[in-house]
C-alpha cells in the first residue's frame, strides 16, 4: 500500500498504453487481493458516515449510466464507471481504514512520492533547458510546449495541484514531529520551486488557500519556523539575481500584478467552455448526454473543466448531486474532528480546499492522483488515536480498523 500511495502522482507510468491503469493502481490491486484472503477489508472505512459516501457515489454512477443508455454510449460507462468505482470506492476502503501509524506511514509514502518526482522533474528541466522536445523520452508533457514543467502527471496544472494537497502534509508531518525541521524545509522548497515551474495560477492560488487554512485552524510558532526558513531562502534566491521561471512569471506574476485574470493562461478559454457548458444543461438537465459525449457536442471537441457543470451535462443531476453528497462527507470529518484535533482536522480541510479549487477547473477526476492525498488525510483524521483527545469530548464513530491484526503498510 505505501508504495502505490507513492506511485499515484506517476500516472504516464501504465501497465498498457491508452489505458488509465498504472503502476500505482497495479500495487492497489494487489493489496485489496491480500487484504481480502485476509480477511482485513473493512466496508465502513468512513465509520458512520460511510452510506452517505457510497451512496453519492452510487447516485453519480447511475446518472452516469441513465444519460448514457438514453443518449450516449453504454460501453464507454462501463469504462468510465469502473475507474471511479476503483478510485472512490476500492482505494479509500484500502487507504482509510488502518491504524495511527500506518496513516502516518501513508501520509509520509504520498509526500515523498511527490517531492521525489518534483526533484526529478526540476532537474530534468534544468537539464534540458526547458526543451519540449528533449523531454519526450520521459513521457507526454513532462515538459509542455509552454515549457511548464508538468512531470510524471503528464499535465502542468495537474501536477501544480497534487503539489497544492501535498504542501499541508508537510506541515502536519513536522507539527507532529514525524519528519524534521530539515527535511520540512527541504520538502518545501522543492515542492515550491516545482510549483513555479508549473506556472499554474490555479495551483498557485489553491496552494495559498490550502496553507492559510491549516495556518488558520492550527498554525504555531513550530510551524512558522518552515515559513520563516522558506522565506529566508526565498529572499536570498532573489537577492543573488536569479529569474523567475518564465511561465510563472507571465501566467501568474503578470495576472496578479495587472489583475487581470485573463492572462492567467487558458482561463478565457476555460470560462467560454463554462457558457456553452450551460447552454447544453439547459437541455439535458435531467437526463445527461451520456460519458464523454460532451467533446462531441461541444463547439470546441472539448470537455468543460468543472467538474460539477460536466457531471450535470453528462450524468444530469443525479450525477452532480451524487458528487456533491460525496463533497460534504469529508467537510463534515473535517469539521466533527475540529473538536478533538484541530491539527488533523486542519490537514484535511487543507487538503480538501485544494481538492475542491481543482474541481472546479478539473474534467472528470477519476484519476487516483487526485483521491490519495485526499484520502491520506481523511485517514489522519480517522485513525483510531486521534479519538477523543480533550476530556469531555465523545469518541468519534470510527471505522473498524486493521489494527489488531499485522498490516501490509
Amino acid at each position: 500500500m505505501l508504495l502505490a500511495a507513492f506511485l499515484a502522482p506517476y500516472t504516464t507510468w501504465r501497465v498498457m498504453a491508452g489505458i488509465l491503469f498504472t503502476a500505482s493502481d497495479a500495487l492497489f490491486c494487489l493489496g485489496a487481493l491480500f487484504y481480502f484472503a485476509g480477511r482485513r477489508l473493512s466496508f465502513r472505512p468512513l465509520g458512520d458516515l460511510t452510506p452517505i459516501w457510497f451512496f453519492g457515489l452510487a447516485m453519480l454512477l447511475i446518472g452516469l449510466l441513465i444519460g448514457s443508455v438514453a443518449n450516449g454510449d453504454p460501453a464507454r460507462w462501463i469504462v468510465v464507471g469502473a475507474q471511479y468505482a476503483f478510485a472512490f470506492a476500492l482505494v479509500p476502503i484500502l487507504m482509510i481504514a488502518v491504524t495511527r501509524e500506518t496513516a502516518i506511514r501513508q501520509a509520509k509514502a504520498v509526500l515523498a512520492g511527490v517531492v521525489v518526482m518534483e526533484l526529478f522533474g526540476i532537474s530534468v528541466y534544468y537539464y534540458l533547458a526547458g526543451s519540449y522536445e528533449a523531454a519526450k523520452r520521459f513521457g507526454p508533457e513532462f515538459i509542455t510546449g509552454e515549457h511548464r514543467l508538468g512531470a510524471f502527471m503528464a499535465d502542468a496544472n495537474w501536477n501544480a495541484a497534487v503539489i497544492a494537497m501535498t504542501v499541508p502534509l508537510v506541515f502536519y508531518l513536522q507539527r507532529t514531529r514525524r519528519i524534521g525541521s530539515v527535511i520540512g524545509v527541504v520538502s518545501l522548497a522543492i515542492l515550491l520551486v516545482a510549483l513555479l515551474f508549473t506556472g499554474s495560477f490555479t495551483g498557485f492560488t489553491a496552494t495559498v488557500v490550502s496553507v492559510g487554512l491549516f495556518f488558520l485552524i492550527c498554525g504555531n510558532w513550530r510551524s512558522l519556523q518552515l515559513i520563516l526558513a522558506l522565506v529566508a531562502i526565498s529572499s536570498a534566491i532573489v537577492v543573488s539575481g536569479v529569474a523567475l521561471p518564465s511561465a510563472f512569471e507571465k501566467r501568474v506574476v503578470g495576472a496578479l500584478q495587472n489583475q487581470d485574470l485573463n492572462q492567467a493562461g487558458t482561463y478565457s478559454g476555460r470560462l467560454n467552455l463554462v457558457k456553452e457548458a450551460w447552454t447544453i444543461i439547459d437541455e439535458t438537465s435531467v437526463v445527461g448526454i451520456g460519458v464523454d459525449q460532451y467533446r462531441e457536442v461541444s463547439r470546441t471537441r472539448a470537455p468543460v473543466h468543472n467538474i460539477f457543470l460536466l457531471l450535470w451535462a453528462e450524468g444530469g443531476l443525479l450525477a452532480m448531486f451524487g458528487w456533491i453528497t460525496m463533497m460534504l462527507v469529508p467537510i463534515a470529518l473535517g469539521i466533527r474532528m475540529l473538536a478533538r484535533d484541530r491539527l488533523a482536522a486542519g490537514l484535511g480541510l487543507a487538503v480538501f480546499a485544494s481538492f475542491f479549487m481543482f474541481s472546479m477547473a478539473a474534467p472528470h477526476m477519476y484519476s487516483r492522483s487526485w483521491g490519495v492525498p485526499l484520502f491520506a488525510s481523511m485517514a489522519l483524521i480517522l485513525a483510531p488515536a486521534l479519538r477523543a483527545r480533550r476530556p469531555g469530548v465523545p469518541p468519534l464513530d470510527t471505522p473498524p480498523t486493521r489494527m489488531a491484526r499485522p498490516g501490509l503498510g
